[in-house]
């Protein structure tokens, strides 16, 4: 499970992420809620099949290498 240290890095970076369902994208947002320490993320994806943004959470989420 990665991080909100390590997540920022790769919206930084603009680097790739896999989602559990196989899609592929980039961090456009990241929300987090306080006292409960819940955070959800959007994610920019461009499979034409299904919607363009997905709004999930840090379990469902992997860092691509670069080779990927």
């Amino acid at each position: 499970m990665l991080t909100l240290r390590h997540l920022q890095k790769l919206q930084d970076a603009r680097s790739r992420v896999r989602l559990a369902d196989g899609r592929v994208g980039k961090i456009i947002r990241v929300d987090t809620t306080f006292p409960e320490n819940k955070t959800e993320v959007s994610v920019y994806t461009e499979d034409e099949n299904k919607p363009g943004i997905a709004k999930v959470g840090l379990e469902v989420l992997s860092a691509m290498s670069d080779a990927s």
